[in-house]
């Protein structure tokens, strides 16, 4: 999917993140940030810790592919946080 059916998805099914803020348009160093951003020619999927600094999950070239892994992660934690 892309970054925008994504974002259409997220807010139809008014998506749940927690304690975690979504940033889609960069990388963020902020605590407890979950995101996807194209960065350097590439799609990366990240998290950031409770301190800060951020760690790549995934790197992909294609749009579709990392928002498809992203739709998982996001539907991981709104699934934790209803268990």
């Amino acid at each position: 999917m892309t970054k925008q059916e994504f974002l259409n998805k997220f807010e139809s099914e008014k998506l749940k993140l927690g304690e975690y803020i979504m940033i889609l348009d960069k990388i963020s160093n902020a605590p407890l940030v979950i995101g996807c951003a194209f960065d350097q020619g590439m799609w990366k999927v990240y998290k950031t810790k409770e301190r800060g600094g951020h760690y790549i999950i995934k790197e992909t070239g294609s749009e579709n592919e990392a928002f498809d892994f992203f739709n998982e992660l996001v539907l991981s934690a709104h699934n934790r946080l209803l268990n």
